[in-house]
């Protein structure tokens, strides 16, 4: 309901408190008085909280604000309920339409295509610009291919800067390519997860661009690429790419920070979260939500095998 961290806890400090001045709650918080400002300004917004005319923070029976925060939030919920039933409903007429439209497109795009060297660019640049969802992809040779012309790597940086989801496993012997950090930092500080694999494991290197298409490259630095389009081919490789990516590592890059380093220590000490936010300032959702990130970022499921991960890799002793 947009209730933030901080608006929680000054809520939670005003309910349980006399009325008094907005100043008396900041300091009792240890907050500046222009960040508490700001923050009651929230909960006023969210009616949740009102001052007096003689600058006294007031609130209300949660039972009676809160109550009055649901009702709305149920109401919204009841209408968007309504509008996905009336689509819902529509579907068979779109489908119809769909049907009729496919009758009068005339022959459809070819399941598949052979698509030269120098052609391949242009291909990637319009899946880029084109698909939806999730890219994936698996290289082996990092060296050629048509990621590097300009127009590919500006699809590239435009879908990182919208927020598409970007994965890419890379082989290992691409670690010791001195011009490898730099280009791997670049990429994840844009938004791209990374992992890697043995060079043997990569038996074919391709992307997958939502449901847009796969591209494949054959073996040989000069050979054609194949663009597949059936979505049974393309669910076929996003398979195959999940299975690649449980398989793969991730790797923490050199900038790792400090905090992050600080709490995986704690971890390992067999500090309990509420201990840890403790020990470093920090609130306890964000201490769990930093672990979440840690895991995700390590492939782990379990804490445990985060322990594992973040020892193998020389973070923790």
């Amino acid at each position: 309901m947009g209730l933030t961290e901080a608006a929680e806890l000054l809520y939670r400090h005003v309910l349980r408190s006399t009325p008094r001045p907005l100043a008396d709650h900041a300091e009792a918080l240890g907050w500046p008085i222009r960040q508490t400002e700001q923050v009651v300004r929230d909960l006023e917004r969210m009616r949740l909280a009102a001052r007096g005319a003689d600058g006294t923070v007031k609130v209300d029976d949660p039972r009676a604000s809160i109550g009055r925060l649901l009702d709305s939030e149920e109401a919204d919920l009841d209408e968007r309920r309504r509008r996905l039933l009336t689509l819902r409903e529509s579907l068979e007429g779109f489908e119809s339409d769909y049907r009729r439209g496919l009758q009068l497109s005339g022959p459809r795009v070819p399941p598949w295509e052979e698509v030269s060297p120098t052609e391949a660019p242009a291909v990637v640049e319009h899946l880029y610009r084109t698909s939806r969802g999730p890219i994936m992809q698996v290289t082996a040779r990092i060296s050629t291919g048509p990621g590097h012309e300009d127009a590919v790597r500006r699809q590239w940086e435009g879908a990182a800067s919208a927020g598409r989801e970007l994965r890419a496993i890379f082989p290992l012997s691409v670690l010791t390519d001195p011009q490898w950090h730099a280009f791997a930092q670049d990429r994840a500080r844009a938004g791209e997860q990374q992992r890697y694999l043995a060079d043997d494991a990569i038996r074919v290197e391709f992307g997958v661009f939502g449901r847009s298409g796969v591209i494949l490259a054959e073996s040989g630095a000069d050979e054609d690429f194949l663009l597949l389009r059936p979505p049974t081919i393309i669910d076929a490789y996003t398979t195959l790419f999940d299975e690649l990516w449980r398989r793969a590592e991730p790797l923490m890059l050199r900038d790792a920070s400090a905090q992050d380093v600080k709490l995986l220590e704690l971890l390992s000490l067999g500090f309990k979260d509420e201990a840890i936010a403790r020990h470093m300032s920090l609130g306890l959702r964000t201490v769990r939500r930093r672990i979440a990130a840690l895991m995700e970022e390590h492939g782990a499921d379990t804490r445990f095998q985060l322990g594992l991960a973040v020892s193998r890799r020389g973070l923790v002793d």
